[in-house]
């Protein structure tokens, strides 16, 4: 069952807060200072850290410096009143995945929890997973290579899972930016009220609260490269402000009057349909052609079973280490079972599966019975851009069927107008 563990002196709050959990299927223990917490997390593994931002003995941002002092991979949600956005501001930056704003309600509460636990492996070693060997996967990683000494802003398409960060490192350890900072902006944190303050600073006294200047993720870049993650879900006022940045190379912190020049490179990630978002006006559509100068698609894995044995082998190896094992492999009815799954969560899934079957096993062998394989049904794929007379065909057959009419054809093959268009621009079609 998931264990949260909830840091608040309002004692009121806490009760409230643990009969909420306990509605939604989590257990939950409470302390009312920093102190008792540090006790606790010395002691118990957590899945989930709830904490107030202003406790008796100093901020609850000392528990997430202690994570990330200590790289554990913990789910960390601050609660703050009004006053302290500055201070939320900088917890996001650390790597907090949301803060709360007091008064707590139940739903919002838990939905948030739920959201980021959820998204916990997310934050994983995912990156360091490179032994894909499939001819589609290898293509992938000489093109980013290829484009990484380019100073392009690039788009990196591709499921939930599948490994586009680990994309985003070798542009960047590939490219002359590679002794430079590589910043990661978790677009899901970034709200509307802090986008600026994070993306671009501020100044002391720019706001209620703000007793001290901050230095933005720009800032913090300069050099090297910043990278979208989830680029979709940013706000369609931070699309603005980013925006204006993109196009002139410049920014004002929040409370400054001096523009400050920037000198970073951008990397976007999506797994979402930023054309369907883009006709929906969810997604600017400027915004879209300034981080999209080249695409690169991150295949899923379950599109490359060749890749499913040899990156189970490395995560075996990984947490054989980790939990001090000595599994010599998968039993011939397991390597079946792998190599016949799905995999909707793609290599995180994978990633998944193989920890439990690690922590199950006691035997020298995984056998097939260890491996609990979640029936997630999988999305229906669209057209993508793979193999170029195969693809002209496809769009060609879908023009004569729909007579021409680029709007017919894009919802024959599956696609928005903007991406067939595009598409048919990049094949020469006319």
């Amino acid at each position: 069952m998931i264990r949260i563990l909830i840091v608040e002196d309002d004692t009121i709050l806490s009760r409230l807060v643990v009969n909420w959990l306990k509605d939604a299927g989590m257990t939950s223990e409470c302390v009312t200072s920093i102190r008792e917490g540090f006790s606790r997390l010395k002691k118990t593994d957590y899945d989930l850290i709830l904490s107030d931002l202003r406790l008796p003995d100093g901020s609850g941002i000392k528990i997430l410096d202690w994570i990330n002092d200590n790289r554990k991979q913990i789910p960390f949600i601050i609660m703050t009143k009004y006053g302290d956005v500055p201070t939320a501001v900088d917890a996001v930056k650390k790597g907090a995945v949301e803060f709360i704003e007091k008064p707590v309600h139940d739903i919002p509460l838990v939905e948030a929890i739920q959201k980021a636990l959820d998204g916990r492996s997310q934050n994983t070693n995912d990156s360091k997973i490179i032994k894909r060997v499939s001819r589609a996967y290898q293509e992938l990683v000489e093109r980013a290579e290829r484009v990484a000494n380019y100073d392009l802003s690039v788009m990196i398409r591709g499921e939930s899972g599948a490994g586009k960060e680990h994309i985003a490192h070798i542009l960047h350890d590939k490219s002359a930016r590679r002794n430079k900072p590589f910043v990661k902006v978790d677009c899901a944190t970034i709200t509307r009220e802090l986008a600026a303050s994070i993306l671009f600073g501020h100044e002391k006294g720019a706001f209620t609260g703000a007793d001290t200047d901050s230095k933005g993720l720009f800032r913090e870049a300069e050099g090297g490269t910043l990278y979208f993650d989830e680029i979709g879900n940013l706000p369609i006022e931070a699309q603005r402000v980013l925006l204006r940045v993109l196009q002139e190379r410049q920014y004002i912190p929040l409370g400054g009057t001096k523009e400050i020049s920037c000198n970073v490179r951008v990397i976007a990630a999506t797994n979402e349909d930023i054309e369907k978002a883009v006709d929906e006006g969810r997604f600017r559509f400027d915004l879209w052609q300034r981080v999209d100068e080249y695409t690169l698609e991150v295949p899923s894995l379950g599109d490359c079973p060749e890749d499913v044995l040899p990156l189970a082998e490395e995560l075996l190896k990984r947490f054989n280490g980790e939990f001090h094992k000595t599994i010599e492999g998968f039993t011939d009815e397991a390597k079946k079972v792998l190599q016949s799954h799905r995999w909707p969560g793609n290599v995180r899934e994978l990633k998944n599966v193989i920890r439990c079957a690690v922590v199950e096993t006691t035997g020298s062998m995984i056998d097939a019975g260890s491996l609990i394989l979640k029936a997630v049904p999988r999305k229906e794929k669209v057209f993508t851009l793979k193999d170029d007379e195969g693809e002209k065909r496809k769009i060609e057959q879908a023009l004569v069927k729909a007579g021409n009419n680029l709007t017919k054809a894009a919802e024959i093959l599956g696609v928005s107008r903007p991406t067939l268009y595009k598409k048919m621009e990049a094949l020469g079609l006319k």
